[in-house]
């Protein structure tokens, strides 16, 4: 690309830039004003959240649609940046030159058609989060994770447990082999307070410092 073009493509980077910059002041405007006096209501507190729905939905369609004008004003700034570097229409990922048709298309692009296709290929994994490397699996519990290794932690299994002993969805029938509400959830007959048999034994201190069963 020679200096005519690099010099051209700027003009047009700017000016698109500016554009894109007074969408996003304007949504912002939009934004600040508070749901109440887009509403013109003096309280939302009387209102069913039904009534308001439509405006809700619009500021949301309003705050996605500013989010898009961020990240596209970002990609503009690496344009001109690249223009800067002498390396605009020059493919960040593969180096070879992008079409000419493409960045008359999409000023700000900075990879080439197949990269682009590529990066948004549904075979190409996409990155997880950092996290997942040392958060290991199933953090919060997965139904059978834990039958096959010595884990007497309070798991997602027991979770669950001790929230649906209050109640569910579930019915009797739905599980099947139960007859009372009390045991409609993962593991009910378990007990309690206890993992190991002998920790069932009912037993007291006494005052001379032994431990003895308790009968009732």
């Amino acid at each position: 690309m020679n200096e005519h073009d690099l010099v051209q493509a700027k003009i047009e980077l700017k000016k698109l830039k500016s554009e894109e910059s007074k969408r996003g002041d304007t949504l912002r405007d939009g934004l600040r004003v508070s749901l109440r006096d887009s509403v013109e209501e003096l309280s939302l507190y009387d209102n069913h959240p039904a009534d308001v729905g439509d405006v809700t939905l619009e500021r949301q369609k309003d705050l996605g649609l500013l989010f898009f004008v961020e990240d596209r004003l970002a990609m503009i700034d690496d344009a001109l940046n690249a223009v800067d570097q002498g390396k605009y229409g020059i493919c960040e990922i593969c180096g070879r030159e992008i079409n000419r048709e493409r960045l008359q298309t999409i000023p700000y692009t900075t990879l080439c058609q197949d990269c682009k296709k590529e990066h948004e290929s549904p075979e190409s994994p996409e990155p997880r989060p950092i996290e997942e490397a040392v958060i290991k699996l199933p953090f919060g519990g997965v139904r059978g994770y834990h039958e096959d290794i010595e884990d007497n932690a309070f798991d997602g299994e027991d979770t669950w447990q001790a929230v649906a002993k209050y109640g569910s969805s579930d019915s009797p029938s739905d599980i099947g082999s139960v007859t009372n509400y009390n045991e409609v959830y993962i593991n009910a007959e378990e007990d309690v307070g206890t993992v190991e048999d002998y920790e069932k034994i009912v037993a007291k201190k006494s005052k001379d410092g032994q431990i003895y069963q308790e009968f009732k």
